[in-house]
């Protein structure tokens, strides 16, 4: 692992944490802009340290720091909203890996990156996070009352999040790279200078 990658991921973490003390209570499934970061976290680090980052708040919130919405310990994990929660390293996961596969300054990037933070950043989530809400809530077991719960609602605001997330990571891709984040401006300028044959 990379010192820079670490750093970064303790960073985003941190940023996270802090972030995820927005909340309004709309029922057992609180809207956050806890998506928002996990889209850009994954997006801007690539997949294994955009990973990494939520495993880190993961571990510690287990370990008793209040990194997710202020609450820390086994029971946040289990709680409501726990199916969620431990989609996060996989979701930051995925969005690294097809964002890094998207090519920089062409005509469709922009749409490319709003589908992959959408989808692969954020919309997966609910089939863990309805799936576990069922199974803690049985007043909700209905799949149509476990949907408007856990997934329905969230999907417009969802769906602003993703076209914010997506204009932030094209004008910052373009400066610093996921490898340019990781490992530092001398290995990109390097690699860049390197002939091809």
């Amino acid at each position: 692992m990379r010192y820079r990658g670490l750093v970064f991921s303790a960073l985003f973490a941190a940023l996270f944490a802090v972030l995820s003390l927005v909340s309004i209570p709309i029922g057992p499934v609180p809207v956050t802009i806890e998506n928002l970061v996990i889209m850009l976290t994954g997006a801007l680090l690539g997949p294994w340290y955009g990973g990494l980052t939520y495993l880190i708040v993961i571990g510690l919130d287990v370990l008793g720091l209040p990194l997710i919405g202020g609450h820390a310990g086994i029971g946040t994990l289990l709680g409501a909203t726990a199916g969620y929660i431990w989609s996060w390293p996989i979701l930051a996961w995925l969005t690294g890996f097809f964002v890094g596969k998207i090519k920089m300054r062409t005509r469709s990037e922009f749409w490319l990156i709003f589908i992959v933070l959408f989808i692969f950043g954020d919309a997966l989530s609910y089939i863990p996070g309805v799936l576990w809400l069922r199974h803690v809530a049985p007043a909700i077991r209905p799949w149509g009352k476990a949907l408007m719960a856990g997934a329905i609602p969230f999907l417009p605001g969802d769906f602003i999040k993703a076209l914010i997330a997506s204009a932030i990571v094209v004008i910052v891709r373009r400066v610093y790279p996921q490898d340019r984040i990781i490992r530092g401006e001398q290995f990109v300028t390097k690699r860049e200078n390197t002939p091809t044959s």
